[in-house]
């Protein structure tokens, strides 16, 4: 028979026998490419679970802080007089029995925790409503709850105070210094920095009457920019007046109580917790470990306590309070939810997924192996809120049972 001819340029035909050697060699360098990808992930992985097992959270033992609670009037009367979803408005911090009113919600939290530290601010629009006249009428309130429920007080005093708007410097004060602008550091502005310093000298003077008060803070979390609204965004204080601040609490207090400086850390790279360190005589912190975000337009609840040597090192900071022979507490920690809604609406039919109670577990276990002494739990207005609304305790029930094991 005779041979085919092969036109000039044609691929030769196939035998069968070189395709299925080439198909062998490209399944095996697949195979080969394909494990090493996958060795290289199953590596990465590893290095990723690795460096999050050895993290503090994991390896600190495990310590026995004194928990607390913090409280507020404002949130308090947001929480349950000021409702939007029920239709109620804002109400006058002007009303008769206001003091008395925001007491007894304290003391109904002090009771249904048995917490035996409190937290709460000296908000300086509030103790000093005119130029030189002050009022103690709710500060006085507030502590005398506490000293009947026979707890500890750590009351924070400056231009800064717990829970929204943070600022709370009078409207006349404002007027005075003309307006401030956006970035500014404010406490470079002179007649400003005197009146705080002189406001918080005077709270201090008659607040140390008290036995019940046992430490200060000096301002709420100074070294962290605030951008809440418009007519406070971006203000900033100095770190020579946070020193000025706790040398005039120190001056104004007879029994020489410990004064706190607190920070809020994001993430490692922050290192403003050494100015608060050196400030005062305990370092103080704010821990949410757990932080709403999204990935590629989705939802997503960041457990940030748990990415490894990106966290924050609370045990670290910790140790390095005691070496320097200061104290390290944690002065606000996550107890509610942060949503992206109206928090009235959280309720058990309609819960967060940004904390529940087996992620509030974790978090005072967080605060067990940071090192600290004491964990002032943040959210209790609401926990009450939730009994009193949608008849839900087990917040209440879960704080109690933190507080009972001290």
């Amino acid at each position: 028979m005779a041979a085919t001819e092969t036109a000039p340029g044609a691929v030769p035909p196939s035998n069968g026998v070189g395709d299925a050697r080439l198909r062998k060699r490209a399944f095996v360098a697949f195979c080969v490419l394909g494990g090493a990808a996958a060795f290289a992930l199953g590596m990465v992985a590893f290095m990723a679970w690795l460096f999050i097992r050895l993290s503090w959270p994991h390896v600190e033992p495990a310590g026995d802080p004194i928990f607390g609670v913090s409280f507020s009037c404002n949130q308090m009367e947001y929480l349950e007089l000021e409702d939007p979803t029920l239709g109620r408005g804002a109400v006058p911090d002007d009303r008769p029995g206001r003091a008395e009113w925001c007491a007894a919600r304290l003391s109904d939290l002090l009771e249904a925790t048995g917490a035996p530290i409190v937290r709460i601010s000296a908000e300086w629009q509030e103790v000093e409503p005119a130029p030189g006249k002050f009022d103690f009428t709710l500060l006085d309130a507030l502590i005398g709850a506490a000293e009947r429920n026979g707890a500890r007080v750590l009351l924070t005093v400056g231009m800064k105070a717990q829970r929204h708007p943070e600022w709370y410097i009078p409207g006349w004060m404002l007027e005075r210094t003309g307006g401030l602008e956006g970035g500014e550091v404010i406490s470079d502005v002179p007649e400003l920095r005197a009146g705080a310093l002189a406001m918080a000298a005077a709270v201090v003077r008659h607040a140390a009457r008290s036995p019940a008060v046992d430490a200060w803070g000096a301002d709420n979390e100074p070294f962290v920019v605030s951008s809440r609204g418009e007519h406070w965004q971006d203000w900033r204080l100095g770190r020579d007046y946070i020193t000025e601040l706790v040398a005039t609490i120190h001056a104004n207090d007879p029994a020489g109580r410990p004064v706190s400086v607190n920070h809020g850390q994001h993430f490692v790279m922050d290192r403003r917790w050494r100015w608060a360190l050196e400030a005062g005589d305990v370092l103080a912190t704010s821990i949410y470990p757990f932080r709403n975000d999204s990935i590629l337009g989705h939802p997503v609840v960041l457990p940030i306590l748990e990415i490894g040597p990106l966290a924050p090192n609370y045990a670290h900071q910790a140790r390095s309070a005691h070496a320097a022979g200061k104290g390290f507490w944690i002065t606000e920690l996550q107890g509610e939810p942060w949503t992206d809604y109206d928090v009235h609406l959280v309720s058990p039919a309609n819960p967060s997924r940004n904390l529940d109670l087996r992620k509030f577990e974790r978090n005072l276990e967080y605060a067990r192996r940071s090192g600290a002494g004491r964990a002032y739990l943040w959210g209790g207005e609401w926990w009450l809120y939730q009994r009193d609304r949608y008849g839900d305790g087990s917040w209440l029930i879960a704080a109690a049972a933190a507080m009972s094991q001290e």
